[in-house]
């Protein structure tokens, strides 16, 4: 499986740690860990909390690119 996402760059950028973005998006500390090391394939409803709480859109954080 390919990267899923850019999120563990990201919050290297933002300076932030999982429980800061787990306090601002009001995704769970193990979820978020567990995307970030892409273990797990987030739900829609929570790439959009995450993204919104990083002021970005979506298709920069994640990988939207399923094909094989």
């Amino acid at each position: 499986m390919g990267k899923t996402n850019r999120l563990q760059e990201i919050m290297g950028e933002k300076n932030l740690s999982l429980r800061q973005l787990e306090r601002m998006s009001g995704v769970n500390y193990g979820t978020i860990s567990n995307i970030e090391k892409c273990e797990t394939d987030p739900k829609q409803s929570v790439m959009i909390a995450i993204a919104k709480a990083l002021k970005m859109e979506v298709v920069d954080v994640f990988n939207l690119n399923w094909r094989k």
